[in-house]
């Protein structure tokens, strides 16, 4: 099978059919004149399937799904441990993070990162933090925009630029009718079709026709360039560290994170969807479902140049007319599911720190979600640019991890745990931070230090010595992060 069937399209059609419907039934169930708390934060009120769904959906989205494949076809099943890092960094930040920014956000009604560094510390701090990891995750929507064209690129044989709008297109409407509500709710479809389709579908199919793990060992030992690919622990330490210290901090200062917490029911609810993002979901389902496809294109397509294609051109050739577009549809769910989260994220800062605080403290309801949809068609069209420029997947997700980590990694660790960070300590650690790592990326990473790792050196001893060296702002609110 070299192109969908028309079965295919018909499943694909009614996939983006039932989000655009998704998108218009959330606007039309908002008050009249429309309703910032539901646009911007999904009313508080997510239960735990729903906080669940939307938490991994977006976690595991275009850029992971595409990625896993390409790990599985050049490393082998050494490269679950990636989506297994991912899931370990979730659980640790169940217990130690959600609690306290979820009592901060209820509290507070908190809605942002810079939300939540203005009430620690004060305005200027908050600012910066908001410009800092809105711009970081911008561009990581365009990473997962240009990952969704190139499936359609690849199923359904469109231009790339075409492509580029089509799939940005549907992002934006569903985005702009509903906001954080509809993109919660889509992604509690878009998970179902996403674990179905890889783990319960393409997977056994994929076994079988390869013989199972046991035809997958014998054909990979049997060439001693290729054995490493059924070890686990072929992709050694060192990689696993890199990956490590890559993804961990990510969780601390993720948007998509950070939504998830504001928008669940209670905090019992936001630390339970977390776990179970986690574990069962993340490891062992995803990580080790998305590099068996992987592996398994490697043995019957060994041809493909681009291993980031492996797992679309292995839907192609392997699955039945019908199931095929069940499939494509669920890795089409895995982009928008975090295309739509990385979107909401820079909207919500620019309505909330921007628009809100500075431009005018006094905009109605209406007002601000109507400044929040026009938000989402400027700035997604603006990604869907970038993605079209830069149109390599991990490239992109790259820039957001390093930008956003290192600045604001360390100034949030010491915000949640150390109540001696004041004001200054953080706001000089960010600037500092990740100042220095953009300088260093800019330099070329010398000796082969991430920039990330550079701004780490540089943010911490920052942190540590001016807030040492400076006291506590009347701004600052420390117990309300402390008082227990």
């Amino acid at each position: 099978m070299t192109a969908l069937h028309g079965l295919d399209l018909l499943a694909m059609g009614i996939y983006f059919i039932v989000l655009i419907g998704i998108g218009l039934r959330v606007a039309r169930s908002e008050k009249k004149g429309g309703d910032s708390e539901s646009f911007l934060a999904a009313d508080r009120d997510m239960n735990l399937l729903q906080t669940t769904a939307s938490t991994a959906a977006t976690d595991i989205g275009g850029g992971f799904s595409i990625a896993m494949g390409g790990l599985g076809f050049t490393l082998g099943i050494a490269g679950s441990w990636f989506i297994a890092i991912s899931g370990l960094s979730i659980i640790i930040v169940s217990f130690f993070m959600v609690p306290k920014v979820k009592r901060w956000a209820d509290a507070v009604k908190g809605l942002t990162t810079g939300d939540l560094f203005e009430a620690r510390f004060d305005r200027r701090t908050g600012t910066i933090a908001a410009i800092v990891i809105g711009l970081a995750w911008f561009t990581f929507v365009g990473g997962q925009i240009i990952a969704g064209a190139k499936l359609v690129q690849v199923t359904m044989g469109l231009d790339l630029t075409l492509a580029v709008i089509a799939s940005g297109a549907v992002v934006l409407a569903y985005t702009a009718m509903g906001g954080l509500k509809a993109v919660i709710f889509t992604d509690v479809f878009q998970m179902v079709i996403l674990m179905v389709g890889i783990v319960f579908i393409a997977v056994p199919i994929g076994l079988v026709e390869v013989g199972g793990w046991e035809g997958i060992v014998t054909h990979f030992e049997s060439d001693p360039e290729t054995a490493s690919m059924v070890e686990w622990g072929a992709a050694g330490w060192g990689t696993i560290a890199e990956w490590f210290f890559a993804v961990f901090p990510v969780w601390f200062i993720s948007i998509a994170g950070m939504q998830r917490i504001i928008a669940a029911r209670d905090e019992k609810t936001a630390r339970q969807s977390f776990l179970l993002t986690g574990v069962p979901i993340e490891w062992p389902l995803f990580a080790i479902g998305s590099t068996l496809i992987g592996m398994i294109a490697r043995m019957l397509l060994p041809e493909i140049t681009d291993p980031e294609m492996a797992t679309p051109m292995i839907i192609l050739e392997l699955l039945p007319a019908g199931i095929a577009g069940i499939v494509i549809a669920a890795y089409v769910a895995a982009v928008m599911s975090s295309a739509d989260s990385m979107l909401m994220g820079p909207v919500v800062i620019f309505v909330n720190d921007i628009y809100r605080k500075r431009l005018k403290p006094g905009a109605s309801n209406g007002e601000l979600v109507r400044v929040a949809r026009i938000a989402v068609v400027v700035l997604g069209v603006l990604a869907i640019g970038l993605a079209y420029q830069v149109p390599n997947v991990l490239e992109l997700i790259l820039y957001a991890y390093t930008f956003g980590a290192a600045g604001l990694f360390f100034p949030m660790l010491g915000l949640l745990f150390w109540p001696r960070t004041t004001a200054k300590g953080a706001y000089w650690s960010m600037l500092c931070g990740g100042g220095s790592a953009v300088i260093w990326s800019l330099t070329g990473e010398p000796f082969g230090l991430a920039s990330s790792y550079m701004g780490w050196l540089v943010g911490l001893p920052v942190m540590i010595i001016v807030s040492l060296l400076t006291e506590h702002s009347p701004e600052e609110n420390r117990t309300l992060f402390y008082s227990d």
